[in-house]
């Protein structure tokens, strides 16, 4: 017997395989990476619609999912958001990556802290989590202390129709990013660029 909470927190890491998009080359069959990431999103709602319409039942999903709609879309929503801004030239490729990464590792992180060791622990080992992603990727402490703390602020309101999936992704990017439009923090290491062509 699968646990089923166990196999929704693994799946959540698993997002973080998004970012393998920045290995693809330039052009796919003649056509821009870019427009993949389109076409990538249309297949997460088509299968969603599907699920929603015909009462498809999928391992892992939440009761409270059945009738609204699931966190896999609301992630992939917020990465296809985070890479299509990257295509057009406004987010840096750093804040994307470690984003992305942020958001599938620390939202199961303080899911479980909080199951075992209740809600203040949780958000600590969210703090940590997020901070340690950051840092790793980003290498700059000042974007790493902001973006952990606004991604722990942002997984903590529960809102029926604004998933924490989406906005632990979408509001520590745009906080990032207006500190770096506006060089209100510290140059990005290489441009934010961290992967510089596919294969």
């Amino acid at each position: 017997m699968i646990d089923e909470q166990i196999y929704r927190r693994f799946n959540h890491t698993i997002a973080a395989c998004f970012v393998v998009y920045f290995l693809f080359p330039s052009e796919i069959l003649g056509l821009q990476r870019s427009y993949f990431i389109i076409l990538f999103w249309l297949l997460v709602v088509a299968i969603e619609i599907a699920r929603l319409t015909k009462g498809i039942k999928i391992l892992g999903m939440r009761d409270y999912e059945k009738d609204r709609i699931a966190s896999f879309v609301w992630f992939a929503s917020g990465s296809c958001l985070l890479l299509g801004f990257y295509e057009i030239g406004f987010f840096p490729q750093s804040l994307v990556i470690a984003t992305i990464i942020m958001a599938a590792y620390t939202d199961p992180v303080i899911g479980e802290a909080t199951k075992k060791w209740g809600d203040k622990n949780g958000i600590i080992c969210g703090l940590v989590c997020s901070f340690a992603i950051y840092h790793i990727i980003v290498g700059v402490l000042f974007y790493s202390i902001i973006g952990s703390i606004a991604a722990v602020i942002a997984e903590r309101p529960k809102i029926k129709w604004f998933d924490d999936d989406l906005a632990m992704q979408i509001i520590p990017m745009v906080i990032l990013f207006a500190l770096h439009w506006y060089d209100l923090g510290p140059t990005l290491v290489e441009d934010g660029m961290i992967i510089m062509e596919g294969i």
